[in-house]
């Protein structure tokens, strides 16, 4: 298939479109440039989108941002005069919306029988929705007579994103029509059906047969939006970034600003090497990952997670399996089941007179050469504080060396916040490797070295992890800020296996620990009557601050909320060192 408008645009953005080695997987992305950790890679518009109906008064309905409350230039989203259900931030939104789908849906609310029906958040009434927003785009562009379609941009320069940029990619996509199951395309059918009743979708000359294609084609390529705090807040159908393959191992996300979908890469990509993004959450374990991949995108994941010949592969071996929907179910049922016991023992164990985190920091050091007894089994404790030696800050500063710089100036208060007081791996003990490879290869094999008993808390599995992000959260409600740091620290462990270190996921936990780890120092100066709290307080901090800023700006980048927020944390930090 010929695809003139989509390769000059990917090559403006150093990218090109190739059939890959293995037939199973088609084509795939490849730089054709060196593209550094934190760059956008591309961008992608959407040829539809879709509001959940819960966030529909929050977002604006055409761009998807969302106004800020504390700013007093910014008006409120503005709700439809006429069909009272659609709400959009300003009048420029509501002209695009408009002449692109609005006018065809704005009823009065009064007489809409179609408003009440949208009220409720059924898939099916969300296909529809985007695929007659889908369907009239296509219908437009089809009509369009070819030289009144788009001519290509300056060579050299970044191009943007062209009608027919974003259409060549939407019809070049697989649906694996034939490979779906004989309910899903009575459903579509019925669907597309009910669409092609509607008379301004009727009159594009699009049959049921494409409109079923297009379904399919939404289940296998469509992307959730989220907001700024990775909440879902509707759907997208995104050609350009669709064309981006999956790994449980990616090198890049897709980040949204609003509307708009950024390709961010999250790791130095050489030149000639795939792009790929994860369509599924790596932390599952891989039964529940290759389950998910089969039956909604129709492929056997074989990624460096998901194959055994590679170190990566044994992350999965840690993990274990996670419980399934009927394990949830008996919990609930039988609240005596053993499985319910697992958060009460974390709590246990975080809460208990065991889990000293001053004492626990002092041991393990990072200049002791101090591990857990290899005849014990781990303890929360003992996981978290062992391995966060090796973890923090080495696995950021192999990619980063800056981390590592030492002695700070007394007067300069910013820098102490940036620079962490940990030797260089070559003289950190226990030893450290040098890559980020080697630090995870190294720690995989010694978690898995400690000996484990049946019905025993084993800290490395998802069920662990689980309870204890439940636990977490609980604590941070609850104002419990120490036992948030504990926690906290065991659950950054896990990421650290679980997702590349510039994970938009190891990003937001981090500023969590970081605001959890603040709130316990000003919790124990106020027990303590203000009096000065140990040094190793205020260099935990520290260190939650700087591997935060470090791995904000190449995930979210320095416009985002998260990075304000890490930059206000840090100014009450220095204020008080000044104070004090």
């Amino acid at each position: 298939m010929s695809l003139p408008h989509l390769d000059v645009y990917l090559e403006s953005y150093q990218l090109a479109l190739i059939d890959d080695s293995n037939p199973k997987k088609g084509r795939c992305i490849v730089a054709l440039e060196p593209l550094s950790r934190g760059s956008i890679i591309t961008t992608s518009q959407p040829l539809a989108t879709v509001t959940l109906q819960a966030n529909r008064n929050e977002f604006c309905n055409y761009c998807f941002k969302k106004p800020q409350a504390m700013s007093p230039k910014v008006m409120p989203l503005q709700r439809c005069t006429q069909c009272r259900a659609a709400y959009f931030c300003n009048v420029s939104c509501f002209k695009n919306a408009w002449l692109g789908y609005h006018q065809f849906v704005c009823k009065a609310s009064s007489t809409s029988a179609s408003n009440k029906a949208a009220s409720s958040e059924d898939p099916d009434t969300l296909d529809a929705e985007m695929l007659e927003r889908v369907a009239l785009n296509v219908g437009r562009y089809n009509q369009k007579e070819k030289n009144d379609r788009d001519a290509f941009g300056e060579e050299g320069e970044r191009q943007e994103e062209t009608v027919d940029v974003t259409m060549e990619a939407f019809l070049s996509l697989m649906g694996h029509v034939e490979d779906q199951p004989k309910n899903v395309l009575n459903r579509y059918k019925r669907i597309a059906d009910g669409v092609l009743k509607k008379p301004y979708i009727a009159s594009l000359g699009l049959s049921q047969q494409q409109l079923v294609e297009f379904l399919c084609w939404f289940q296998c390529n469509n992307f959730s939006i989220q907001d700024n705090q990775m909440f879902t807040i509707g759907e997208g159908t995104y050609p350009v970034a669709s064309l981006f393959n999956h790994s449980c191992r990616p090198n890049a996300v897709a980040m949204f600003d609003g509307a708009l979908l950024n390709i961010r890469a999250i790791v130095d990509i050489p030149s000639g090497e795939e792009v790929t993004i994860a369509y599924i959450d790596a932390a599952h374990s891989r039964t529940v990952r290759q389950k998910t991949l089969r039956e909604k995108y129709f492929f056997n994941c074989d990624c460096v997670r998901c194959t055994d010949n590679t170190f990566f592969g044994q992350i999965d071996t840690m993990l274990g399996e996670e419980e399934t929907d009927w394990d949830r179910a008996q919990r609930v049922l039988d609240p005596s089941n053993t499985k319910d016991n697992l958060r009460q023992e974390i709590a246990k164990q975080v809460e208990g007179d065991s889990w000293d985190l001053l004492e626990m920091c002092r041991i393990y050091d990072r200049k002791s050469n101090c591990v857990p007894k290899p005849s014990k089994p781990l303890t929360l404790s003992t996981y978290a504080h062992c391995f966060v030696q090796f973890f923090s800050p080495y696995l950021w500063s192999s990619h980063n060396p800056r981390l590592l710089i030492t002695s700070p100036s007394l007067h300069n208060y910013r820098a102490q916040v940036d620079r962490l007081e940990d030797p260089q791996p070559p003289a950190a003990r226990p030893p450290v490797r040098d890559t980020a490879d080697e630090i995870l290869s190294t720690s995989i094999s010694l978690a898995l070295s400690y000996p484990t008993y049946p019905g025993a808390l084993i800290p490395y599995r998802l069920s662990t992890l689980a309870a204890a992000t439940s636990y977490f959260y609980d604590m941070m409600a609850d104002g419990h800020w120490e036992n948030s740091v504990k926690i906290g620290m065991y659950i950054a462990i896990q990421y650290c296996f679980i997702y590349p270190q510039y994970h938009p996921i190891m990003a937001q936990h981090l500023l969590m620990l970081a605001k959890a780890s603040w709130n316990s120092i000003v919790q124990l100066e106020l027990l303590h009557h203000g009096r000065a709290l140990d040094k190793l307080y205020d260099n935990g901090f520290r260190r939650w601050i700087a591997l935060s800023k470090e791995t904000i700006q190449s995930t979210f980048g320095k416009q985002s909320d998260q990075w304000r927020e890490v930059l206000e944390l840090e100014w009450i930090f220095m204020r008080e060192q000044k104070l004090k």
